[in-house]
């Protein structure tokens, strides 16, 4: 009898669980995208990188890495994006706070500044256009100019 239960959980319950992921067949086919994001040649780290597609519905983003690296992902239940071509904004926001002095009722205040060109943070300004292939592509890359 504990043959058959050890059998039972080794070979039937991996089989069920596998089968209770969540049903993906409405959403369309997604691919590998990943790439970097430099600016004049130095790597950018914490921009928010956004493909907006040209036709179509989906759009894809990710968060740059110390490495300026990302990876690309148009749907929390899957990652990756769809094949297509896009437009693409990079933006990365720097906030600083000044404190309010010692008195404890003054307040602060903070200050948004862009860590980036300010033409990269929207589609109709950045110039960026990049096709993602109907195959995985790890080599995007997104070469921002300064001023």
């Amino acid at each position: 009898m504990k043959r058959f239960c050890f059998a039972l959980v080794v070979f039937v319950l991996p089989v069920i669980v596998a089968g209770c992921g969540p049903d993906l067949s409405h959403l369309p086919k997604t691919v590998v995208a990943e790439g970097i994001v430099t600016l004049d040649g130095a790597p950018v780290e914490t921009a928010t990188v956004v493909f907006i597609a040209e036709q179509g519905t989906y759009s894809a983003r990710g968060i740059t890495d110390a490495e300026g690296k990302f990876a690309l992902q148009a749907f929390d239940e899957k990652p990756g994006a769809v094949p297509g071509s896009y437009r693409v904004q990079v933006n990365k926001t720097i906030l600083s706070e000044s404190g309010g002095g010692e008195d404890e009722n003054s307040m602060g205040s903070v200050s948004v500044t862009y860590g980036l060109p300010k033409r990269y943070a929207a589609v109709s300004t950045s110039g960026l256009k990049v096709t993602i292939p109907d195959m995985d592509s790890t080599d995007i890359k997104l070469e921002l100019k300064g001023n």
